[in-house]
Parts: structure tokens; C-alpha cells; sequence
């Protein structure tokens, strides 16, 4: 092949691989016939009882099949030939590897950012851009493994503080198997990001590690902070049939990884459509109360145009999911 084939094929590969994930996206997101409520952007509502093959003790791949909750489809975006520079810019000076406690993090530094799209591109809500203030706080270089969380169940057990168990054993997709009290990774999945688990179960183990949930803020600025989108290695991602060990996930900067592409990740965000117009400008922590939970990052069986550092989605705390995950921050 010459030189100048080879260098074109990729781009063809993406496109050809973009384009097939449409239907899978379509396909996940079936139409019923009641409209979405409220005024807004065309939606499409899914709901489990139109989803091939779908029973109590699966993981859904995608979120928002429960009790027929509505899930956006996201824009189809423009492939960009460059990696984007964000703002503020991946830059190896702008964090700080942590110790003693803080071992595996990184200090996220205190300061403004702008958070959002402007009104002419990006989803409705994610709109509009506005400047917030963060204070400081440590990232996980990593999201939260199997073998991380299996620790956890094994000092704590599978039934969380609501009552209700904290991942989907039952689940063929679940990472954790059972052997009477003892919780172990299933083969090959020690180093992966752990799934099926719900958001109650995922703030457990951050307050059990000594932390808490990323709000939706400090997730995006991090990712701004670390991670070029869209990943260099993108045509990569897209051909995967699962998620990946955690340490070769997108690689951002300070040794992160992940925060784009391998799994949803959990926020301590409610999630509002239109938050961004009435959000804080000063540490916002979203809404008093909802009934879904802000996710982040896309996942390896996302669209393009999910796999955003800017992109909002959302799904019910108490669900279970293989394409959902988490990762902790700590003050």
C-alpha cells in the first residue's frame, strides 16, 4: 500500500466505524409513540420492555431503560482532523501528583474555568458557557477497579445504606462473583473498570475510600485540565467490544486515564436540563433534587459525539449498567 493510502484509510476507517455505531445508538434508543414532555429539543424515550433480550438480571449497555425514563440522543458532530486545545489548556504544569493520602490522585489547582457551550454549538443543555469557580481537590488517576470495589464489598457487603444491593450479582455483564461471603473479580476483570453498580453504591465506596463523588463541575474541569479530545487513538476505541484495564484507557496527563471513552462515570450531581442558567458561579454541586444522576465521559460503546468533555447525560441512582462506572475525588 503506498504512503499515501495508508494515510487516508484511517480517516475512511473512522467514518465507516462512526457510522455503524448509529444504529447501535438508534437501536438502544427505541421510539414510543408518547413525545418526550416539555418544551425543548426532540427527544427519544426508551423503556426496557422494547429492548432485545432484556431481562431483571442484565445490565442495560445503555442508561435510561428503567420505568421508561427518557435518554437524548446526542448531536452528530463534525470530525475534527486536530485534537482540540481546551480551555483552559492540557498542560502537565496544571496538576500536581498527590501523596500520602492523596497516593493515585491529582491536585485539580482552585481557579475559575469556563464550563459549558456556547448557544451556537453542543447540546441544549449544556448551554449556556459560563465561568465557575472550583476550589482545589484530588482526582483519581483511575476509575475505580474491580478489584478496588470487591476490597469494599468484602469489608462492607453487597447491601448498601438504602436497603438495596449495592451492584448486580445476579447480572451475567457484573465483573464480581460470589463464593458465600468472600466478593472476587471474575476472570480478566481485576484491572477494569468496575460496572453494574448503582450511583448509591458508588458513593458508598467513596465514602468507605475516604472521599466522594466528583460534582458534575470538578469532572468537567479536570477532564479539561488533563484530556485532549478527541483522543489520538480514537479509530481504536471505537472497534472495542468492552471496556479496557484502567491504566491503558484514553491517557490524559499526570498519568490519568480514562476520563473519556472506557465508561460513564458517576457525578453527585441531580441532573437538570437547564441548570446551567441558574447554576452558581462559585463550587456548584447541581440541584437539591431529581430523579436522575449526572454521568460523564461517554463509554467505549458510545457515539462519537458522547464521548465529550463537555457532553451531559444522565441515569437513574438506583439502576445498574454495563457501560457505568466511577471514580472518586477527596477535599
Amino acid at each position: 500500500m503506498s504512503k499515501t493510502a495508508s494515510k487516508k484509510s484511517p480517516i475512511r476507517a473512522g467514518a465507516f466505524s462512526f457510522l455503524a455505531l448509529i444504529p447501535l445508538a438508534l437501536m438502544a434508543a427505541t421510539v414510543c409513540a408518547a413525545p418526550a414532555a416539555g418544551p425543548g429539543p426532540e427527544r427519544l424515550l426508551m423503556h426496557s420492555s422494547t429492548l432485545p433480550n432484556l431481562n431483571n438480571s442484565e445490565c442495560p449497555l445503555l442508561p435510561g431503560c428503567p420505568n421508561g425514563l427518557s435518554v437524548p440522543l446526542p448531536p452528530l458532530l463534525k470530525r475534527s482532523p486536530a485534537a482540540s486545545t481546551p480551555s483552559p489548556a492540557v498542560h502537565i504544569s496544571n496538576l500536581v501528583e498527590g501523596k500520602g493520602k492523596y497516593k493515585g490522585m491529582v491536585l485539580v489547582p482552585a481557579g475559575p474555568f469556563e464550563m459549558g457551550k456556547p448557544s451556537t454549538k453542543g447540546r441544549v443543555d449544556e448551554q449556556p458557557i459560563h465561568k465557575v469557580y472550583l476550589k482545589d481537590f484530588y482526582i483519581g488517576r483511575h476509575e475505580v477497579t474491580v478489584k478496588d470495589y470487591c476490597r469494599f464489598l468484602n469489608t462492607k457487603g453487597p447491601i448498601g445504606k438504602n436497603k438495596r444491593p449495592r451492584v448486580k450479582l445476579s447480572s451475567p455483564f457484573c465483573p464480581v462473583s460470589r463464593k458465600g461471603d468472600v466478593f472476587l473479580p471474575k476472570k480478566g476483570t481485576a484491572n477494569r473498570p468496575m460496572i453494574c453498580v448503582s450511583w448509591y453504591g458508588a458513593a458508598d465506596y467513596a465514602r468507605w475510600a475516604g472521599g466522594r463523588l466528583p460534582t458534575a463541575a470538578e469532572w468537567e474541569k479536570a477532564a479539561l485540565l488533563s484530556t485532549v479530545y478527541p483522543p489520538r487513538d480514537y479509530l481504536t476505541i471505537l472497534t472495542r467490544k468492552s471496556s479496557v484495564p484502567v491504566s491503558i484507557a484514553v491517557p490524559g496527563i499526570r498519568g490519568i486515564t480514562g476520563l473519556i471513552g472506557n465508561v460513564w462515570e458517576w457525578c453527585s450531581d441531580w441532573y437538570q436540563r437547564d441548570y446551567y442558567a441558574q447554576s452558581p458561579r462559585s463550587n456548584p454541586v447541581g440541584p437539591s433534587l431529581g430523579d436522575e444522576k449526572e454521568i460523564r465521559g461517554g463509554s467505549w460503546a458510545s457515539p462519537e459525539a458522547s464521548r465529550r468533555r463537555r457532553n451531559r447525560h444522565r441515569a437513574p441512582p438506583q439502576g445498574y449498567y454495563r457501560t457505568v462506572g466511577l471514580r472518586i475525588v477527596k477535599d
